[in-house]
């Protein structure tokens, strides 16, 4: 089975992508330069286009945590080998504990090894968001 190549983000396929996090940080700084200067535009569509871009901005810095999380997470499991290095996880991965799944006797889950349940950690909030 050949490697998945991604087209923008870094991967084993596109060794010379970018990074989420740097291309989230980008993206906001754009949308902010953008935003500024539609600030003289006093009409109805300017001020609905300003307050969108807002909600963006907010959705970047959301997924910005959120790859921050996944980085924490990956860097418990060991250092990154960089695009063409051996996965963390997933295809390809050496051995990585496996999730934590309900035990067939007390139906009860097992703590996953960093302390955070992945679904909830998924659902929950961001509590602080990063500048963007």
């Amino acid at each position: 089975m050949s490697t998945p190549t991604t087209k923008v983000l870094m991967s084993a396929g596109n060794p010379n992508g970018r990074k989420l996090e740097e291309l989230l940080v980008e993206i906001a700084e754009d949308l902010r330069v953008k935003n500024d200067a539609l600030e003289g535009d006093p009409s109805p569509t300017s001020r609905a286009v300003r307050i969108n871009n807002l909600g963006i901005l907010d959705c970047l810095a959301l997924a910005g945590v959120r790859q921050l999380d996944t980085l924490r997470r990956l860097d418990l499991i060991g250092p990154d080998q960089g695009p063409g290095g051996t996965p963390r996880i997933g295809a390809g991965a050496a051995d990585v504990p496996a999730a934590a799944v309900p035990t067939p006797s007390t139906g009860a889950a097992l703590a996953p090894a960093d302390g955070i349940e992945p679904t909830s950690a998924a659902a929950a909030p961001a509590a602080a968001q990063p500048t963007l």
